[in-house]
């Protein structure tokens, strides 16, 4: 076995002729990630690559083998060499096509306990052998395409309303749902383990769904929020192969006015013409092209000779208050 993922073997020798050995990664055809069951077996969908690189003007490759595992124990191989007829043992017997040319490992058909560990070694005509370190091989199965998302949203009570319900998957998918800000990295507040409901099938897909699930939005809302659904599946070295992702932009969390302006010791500040956003910001209601506010001094604090309030703008270009006036407000 070669690590970390070629095979790399060079021979000089006074003499003789160096020569150099490359193999792997396997890799899937069509630059493919996992193979799709939906679309059955194909020179593009359902191929296995050994590539290798040899630089030699005298040895050639004798012999390409595969190894199939699943749980650490050899359940199949391929055996391909340029002028001997290919053989297929175990699960991959019946199960590969045996007249390329090439030692490509083409499945020709396609069942579940076919997925898992592949690897590939070449044997050169001196009698020297190299392997490729193994590749995860996943099937899977989405069973259909249709996916249900319905997302409302009720600015009244600043919160959204979510459902979703998606395909049956095999091998068991990874879903997240929720809150999701690329500022925050990623998921803020997600939909929770107990609010997921899973269906399990025969053939061993689930099925995930959720329903009436509700988000809160207020002033600790991101400005990039956004609700996202993805489903996914992993590998065993957490590799993610994505399924679907599904993004929502509402217009509750993107109404962008003017923040709170800070309450002074002896002020008071009152708004006018004015909506509350449920992030906490102030907005012209529907009476006003512009929201207002007047700050003034409580009662007992107005100084004498200057003036008791100011009156400020709240500019939508700037989403600052501006005042009306250059007039300072003093109380005390």
């Amino acid at each position: 076995m070669c690590l970390p993922w070629v095979c790399l073997f060079v021979l000089t020798a006074l003499g003789w002729e160096s020569y150099a050995l490359v193999v792997g990664p396997v890799q899937l055809g069509n630059n493919g990630t996992y193979i799709t069951y939906g679309l059955g077996p194909s020179p593009q969908n359902s191929t296995l690559e050994c590539p290798y690189q040899l630089q030699s003007t005298e040895e050639v490759v004798q012999k390409i083998e595969w190894i199939f595992q699943d749980d650490s124990q050899t359940v199949g191989t391929f055996e391909w060499q340029p002028e001997d007829e290919a053989r297929a043992t175990g699960r991959l017997d019946g199960a590969v096509k045996l007249n390329r040319t090439d030692g490509w490992l083409e499945l020709t058909e396609l069942r579940y306990d076919l997925a898992g560990y592949y690897s590939c070694a070449l044997t050169l005509s001196n009698g020297r052998r190299m392997e490729a370190q193994k590749f995860e091989m996943l099937i899977i199965d989405t069973t259909s395409n249709h996916v249900y998302n319905k997302i409302n949203s009720n600015e009244g009570l600043c919160e959204l309303e979510a459902s979703y319900s998606s395909y049956a998957v095999y091998p068991e998918p990874t879903v997240l749902a929720g809150m999701f800000s690329p500022s925050r990295g990623g998921f803020y507040d997600q939909v929770t383990g107990f609010q997921w409901h899973k269906q399990f099938y025969n053939n061993g897909s689930v099925a995930y769904s959720f329903e009436d699930v509700h988000f809160k939005i207020d002033s600790s809302t991101p400005t990039d929020a956004q609700f996202r659904v993805s489903a996914s599946v992993l590998k065993e070295d957490a590799t993610n192969l994505p399924l679907h992702s599904i993004t929502s932009h509402l217009p509750i969390w993107k109404k962008r006015g003017c923040p709170a302006l800070p309450r002074r010791q002896n002020q008071q500040v009152n708004y006018y013409y004015a909506t509350l956003t449920c992030t906490g910001e102030y907005i012209p209601n529907f009476f006003s092209d512009e929201a207002k506010a007047v700050v003034r001094c409580a009662e007992g604090y107005h100084a004498k000779g200057q003036v008791d309030s100011i009156e400020l703008v709240c500019s939508m270009e700037t989403l600052n208050w501006s005042p009306e006036s250059n007039s300072t407000l003093i109380c005390g």
